[in-house]
């Protein structure tokens, strides 16, 4: 039995991670969680779409709870966001890829820390949209510094950074321009 896993797990290892396939529950339920329900597999900017996947939890969510409506968008994504750790760190850790380009929880995650306390309007969405994908393409100081944390915390911390950037502009935008 030894042997055959030994034999798998080096099969596994020449292989790239598209190659891969999870051979788990928890593995599939990881990546399942990390692609953004497989979004992040599309081979055009996955980042980009993946980004647009984070519209769905913010149009569900963001105008529910009442007078908690504040705290309800701040559960949410941590939840999103803790998850994305485990969810994270699971496939990096099995298909050995620092931060591969088809996680997108990162970018779902990141793009809600954006949105956090304003309306969905189409405005507000579509300006943290842009400027949140061009803070997480550019990623300017100290971003890029944080991909350097271990495992799963390294992919989703850059683009939590990158979603409070976003938000810094969103406020500015909305408190003094009315936007």
């Amino acid at each position: 039995m030894e042997k055959q896993e030994v034999q798998q797990q080096e099969n596994t290892q020449n292989q790239t991670p598209q190659e891969q396939a999870p051979d788990d529950f928890k593995t599939m339920v990881a990546f399942m969680l990390s692609t953004g329900l497989f979004v992040g597999k599309i081979p055009i900017a996955p980042g980009t779409i993946g980004t647009l996947v984070g519209i769905f939890p913010i149009l569900i969510y963001w105008t529910r709870g009442g007078e908690y409506q504040l705290w309800n968008q701040i559960f949410i994504t941590l939840a999103v966001f803790l998850i994305g750790i485990w969810a994270s760190t699971v496939v990096v850790e099995t298909f050995k890829d620092k931060d591969p380009e088809y996680v997108v929880i990162d970018e779902i995650a990141g793009y809600m820390v954006s949105m956090i306390g304003f309306y969905p309007s189409w405005q507000h969405l579509l300006i943290a949209f842009i400027l949140f994908r061009i803070f997480d393409i550019l990623k300017p100081p100290p971003i890029k510094m944080f991909e350097k944390l271990p495992s799963g915390l390294g992919v989703m911390a850059d683009d939590i950074i990158a979603g409070i950037y976003t938000w810094i502009i969103m406020f500015i935008l909305v408190k003094f321009f009315g936007i």
